[in-house]
């Protein structure tokens, strides 16, 4: 469960990162590839929190 919630975190890190990127006008892969390495987390957080 404590893993669950630094991987939901770590999520948040890279949605962050992501923006941050948008923000600044950086390539658009690299926008892309954070955002997704986040929503990843964010998906493996949730299922860990909800399977216990």
């Amino acid at each position: 469960m404590l893993l669950a919630f630094a991987v939901l975190f770590a999520g948040g890190m890279f949605l962050g990162g992501a923006w941050s990127f948008y923000r600044s006008q950086k390539p658009w892969w690299a926008i892309a590839g954070l955002a997704l390495i986040g929503l990843a987390c964010f998906a493996v957080a949730i299922w860990r929190i909800q399977t216990g």
